[in-house]
């Protein structure tokens, strides 16, 4: 069965003062349907550019990516993207937020609201639909910008360190959540992270990239078994060996981007 994403010796450049600055150099990857793919790498080296490359906002320099074997000449729209930043509209309610996907796609007013109410519980803000974005919390905030993503029911998700901003505790309950979210559906996700523990916890596969100009240095199946208990994840010996396998790798290219 041929991969839903491909990615071929992408490469990408950004012109600075007049030079090219490489930020990608020859990037190949396959991601499978229903596979979750966690990334990880030194700041700077591509990670975020890769992402949008992938999804069509950025052109490649060089290279090709495929999308169920067809080139992404442009913005695909069937592809779902979570930032860092919630980005939910702040004359919006968290219902009504939830639902504008579906608004601009035509769908109707009882299926938009069935959708929206069904997801909306399944993460524990049941109760809040009327409140504004300013009267949530963080952690809030991005639950309703991850289902947000999840109601139109896109085929593949990226999601770019969408954890990043929140407290310790509020990663550790989002992330059971979203493989929770990730278990029920088995959409394809490519989750970018500075966190090994969290790439760890969530992939099938971490794919570990180079300083800048960012390539790929390993790509590491995680043996844990799942479902997966995250709160006790460290107790597991298969995830300590994992971890210490790709920190190996990992703080070498921290280092190098740091000379």
């Amino acid at each position: 069965m041929a991969p839903i994403l491909s990615l071929r010796e992408l490469a990408r450049g950004f012109v600075r003062r007049g030079r090219v600055v490489p930020a990608l150099g020859g990037v190949s990857l396959d991601v499978a349907a229903g596979e979750f793919v966690t990334i990880v790498g030194p700041s700077g080296c591509g990670k975020s550019t890769l992402l949008n490359v992938l999804c069509g906002l950025l052109p490649p320099s060089a290279g090709q990516v495929l999308y169920k074997s067809a080139p992404v000449r442009r913005v695909n729209t069937e592809i779902g993207y979570v930032t860092q930043a919630d980005n939910l509209y702040p004359w919006r309610t968290l219902r009504e937020n939830v639902e504008f996907p579906l608004d601009v796609r035509g769908v109707g007013r009882a299926e938009r609201s069935r959708r929206a109410a069904a997801l909306i519980e399944r993460v524990g803000l049941g109760g809040f639909e009327d409140h504004y974005p300013y009267e949530l919390s963080g952690g809030m905030r991005q639950r309703a910008n991850i289902i947000r993503t999840l109601v139109y029911d896109p085929e593949v998700i990226l999601m770019d360190e969408p954890f990043g901003p929140l407290d310790a505790q509020t990663r550790l309950i989002l992330q059971d959540q979203l493989l929770g979210l990730w278990d029920a559906a088995r959409k394809t996700i490519v989750f970018i992270t500075h966190d090994l523990t969290e790439a760890i916890a969530l992939a099938d596969r971490v794919v570990v990239m180079t300083a800048r100009p960012g390539r790929i240095k390993r790509v590491c199946p995680v043996p844990l078994k799942r479902p997966r208990d995250l709160f006790h994840l460290h107790d597991d010996e298969q995830f300590r060996v994992t971890y210490d396998t790709l920190w190996d790798d990992l703080a070498a290219e921290v280092r190098r981007a740091a000379e």
